[in-house]
């Protein structure tokens, strides 16, 4: 912008610096002699007529009378009729006129329409094309080379200004895009540093602005898969757009699974960078996860009810074959009360094995689970002492009880304890806490000194024929996490290959009136 330096009258000799968009005319008073008009003053400037017009042109101010030198920005009213114009700045009701010869006239109108197509750009661009065919029309109908030159140097303001608004609104909806975007986006240079991260990214990952701008974002990959990390930014350096998926590591450690799509980024033809769309598909994974094990535990539920339906024909045929021999036989009583009472424990191991086929009519009651497993750890408390381990228990006082089913209640406890003993070959201690949690709820701790089990084999564990066992078929721990589940229970492993393994069981507190068959 241009910068006027005035005095305040003909005896000053202190020159004030006025910007040219202030000034709304420059009236000539006599020969090189010139009073610089604001809406609200005026000032005095020497200087030649055309050489003014010709420093202030680019500003918008054009000759409109032997007098006068208009900035035609401030030009809000043309009567031809008087030869005036009115001159106005923005907010304000004060105003000044000039004089217009009316030879420019049709000049004043023109200038006047064509300024007013710029201003309407601050209001953003119009989506049709005629603005600018009012351009093209004007300048073909203009002899005048001087008004031709006005009209041309408008058009050009026009159409940069146009420009820069095109460029700005492509560079808010790149911004917006990229900003809002619910999907984890960053930019990335050829060395693979990170240039930009937008909220998604942070919000998934958990790390700041900080943390990203200008690291490398292997750090943030699983090490396995840095190699595939590599090999797709290479691609896409060479113009590919790969599409894959790519484990991350977020800030607190937790594994973040993308789909990700990589895009060059272009800086005139070259290459300049790597885009990087991601979307988080844990949950899908986690889903598919639950999907298959739910197939699988759809599969076994078949082969279930098919096995027991087999076992228990026979088992009531033995049966009744020893009730016959027992009234027909006197002297064995006792082995056959024994052989009797093995039998109904086997058609009871065989209805548990059931539960994995379908949901069983069980009796929900309130029940003291300090009880049941005071219970269960009679029955097994032969098999832990055969074993060299000692089971210990710390019960705190008064616990919650737990509506449930207490058969099924002690198959879970047994099914931890066996696993528990069979840990430990060489003998051991088993210690069973119970607690009361913040919240009300019942939390059983059982901790054994095992061998342990490996940390990456934990998330599969209670999928059928899934075990770290030699000649074990996962069933029992799937049972054990369907009961627990159905009971509206939780059950966490925990464990460290040597030191041993931790199951954790939180039930919640019996409720008044929830007993259910």
């Amino acid at each position: 912008m241009q910068k006027i330096p005035v005095i305040r009258d003909k005896k000053s000799s202190d020159i004030k610096i006025i910007p040219a968009d202030e000034v709304v005319k420059i009236e000539c008073i006599r020969d090189k002699e010139y009073i610089i008009h604001t809406i609200s003053d005026k000032y005095y400037w020497a200087n030649s007529t055309e050489a003014i017009e010709e420093l202030l042109y680019e500003e918008g101010f054009r000759l409109i009378d032997q007098m006068n030198v208009v900035n035609m920005n401030h030009v809000t009213e043309y009567d031809p009729r008087k030869g005036v114009v009115t001159l106005r700045s923005d907010g304000t009701s004060r105003y000044k006129t000039a004089s217009a010869a009316w030879i420019h006239g049709e000049h004043i109108v023109n200038v006047m329409h064509l300024l007013n197509k710029m201003k309407n750009l601050d209001y953003g661009v119009s989506e049709t094309d005629d603005d600018d065919d009012i351009f093209e029309t004007i300048l073909a109908q203009e002899e005048d080379h001087r008004f031709a030159r006005s009209y041309a140097m408008i058009k050009a303001l026009y159409e940069k200004k146009k420009a820069e608004l095109l460029l700005e609104e492509s560079e808010f909806r790149y911004k917006s895009l990229f900003q809002h975007n619910p999907d984890p986006i960053c930019s990335l240079n050829l060395n693979g540093s990170i240039t930009s991260v937008n909220p998604a990214m942070f919000f998934v990952m958990g790390y700041s602005e900080k943390d990203l701008l200008q690291k490398t974002i292997e750090g943030m990959i699983l090490p396995e898969h840095r190699g595939l990390w590599s090999k797709k930014f290479a691609e896409t350096v060479k113009g590919g757009t790969p599409h894959y998926e790519i484990t991350f590591i977020s800030k607190d450690g937790r594994a973040v699974e993308l789909s990700v799509k990589n895009f060059p980024i272009f800086v005139g033809k070259q290459i300049a960078g790597v885009y990087m769309i991601g979307q988080d598909i844990s949950e899908r994974k986690r889903a598919e996860e639950m999907i298959l094990r739910s197939e699988k535990l759809s599969v076994v539920g078949q082969m279930a009810a098919g096995v027991a339906h087999e076992i228990r024909n026979p088992l009531t045929s033995l049966k009744g074959f020893v009730q016959l021999m027992q009234s027909k036989v006197s002297g064995f009583d006792n082995y056959f009360s024994i052989m009797l009472e093995e039998l109904d424990r086997i058609n009871f191991i065989v209805s548990e094995f059931l539960v994995i086929a379908k949901p069983q009519s069980v009796r929900f009651q309130q029940k003291d689970a300090s009880s049941i497993l005071h219970n269960t750890i009679m029955l097994t408390g032969s098999q832990a002492l055969i074993h060299n381990v000692d089971i210990v228990t710390d019960t705190a006082p008064d616990l919650p009880e737990i509506n449930c089913d207490e058969n099924q209640i002690k198959q879970v406890f047994i099914n931890i304890l066996n696993n528990s003993i069979e840990s430990m070959p060489e003998g051991g201690q088993i210690l069973i806490e119970m607690r009361k949690t913040d919240t009300g709820k019942l939390l059983m701790r059982f901790t054994d000194q095992g061998c342990g089990i490996p940390e990456d084999r934990i998330p599969r564990l209670g999928e059928p024929f899934y075990t770290t066992k030699e000649k074990g078929t996962g069933l029992g721990l799937m049972v054990t996490y369907k009961i627990i589940d159905n009971h509206g229970g939780k059950m966490s492993i925990f464990s460290e290959v040597g030191k041993g393994t931790t199951v954790e069981i939180v039930m919640p507190p019996a409720e008044a009136g929830a007993n259910e068959a």
